[in-house]
């Protein structure tokens, strides 16, 4: 399996489970020595769970993910880091369709009673509806409640608050 791909999909596991464990037995129903050596590019997935994986990300994001791995296999500085690439590339959208004023904002906290989602997760969901019925694009980003809570107190723009983590992390 693709590095790129693995590194990208264990980041958005790891934002949204409270374990790899909880979410290969409870969403994939496999082993965990069939995801070990999916993780390894041993072997492949089904096509089913392939699609279940693709669910960890909007239609949007999922085609960003697959940009930044094919970008992986052709520039090194991707192959090297492709979660920053695929962060920034996430923080750089966002940003635009922020700046426009076209976007949509809404914000979810998880707050579940099972013991595969994290709690106290804070989802951040820009949505740039299309003119046409239904359709639109979405970007969300999975933070900890108290950077929302950081955000609303201090009334910070969200561009803003976009702005100190690209120069935090340089």
């Amino acid at each position: 399996m693709n590095e790129a791909l693995v590194a990208i999909v264990l980041n958005a596991v790891k934002e949204r489970y409270v374990s790899e464990k909880a979410f290969y037995t409870h969403k994939l129903q496999i082993t965990g020595q069939s995801w070990d050596r999916w993780k390894k590019g041993q072997q492949g997935l089904k096509y089913e769970n392939m699609r279940i994986l693709s669910t960890l990300f909007t239609d949007y994001e999922w085609m960003l993910v697959q940009k930044v791995v094919r970008n992986a296999d052709i520039l090194t500085e991707v192959e090297n880091d492709p979660l920053s690439e695929y962060r920034d590339l996430k923080i750089a959208v966002a940003k635009k369709w922020l700046a426009t004023g076209q976007c949509k904002v809404v914000w979810y906290t998880s707050d579940t009673d099972n013991d595969v989602i994290r709690d106290g997760i804070s989802t951040l969901r820009l949505e740039l509806p299309f003119d046409f019925w239904s359709y639109k694009d979405v970007i969300e980003l999975h933070l900890p409640g108290v950077t929302r809570q950081y955000i609303e107190a201090h009334h910070r723009n969200l561009l803003e608050y976009f702005e100190t983590i690209e120069t935090s992390r340089v």
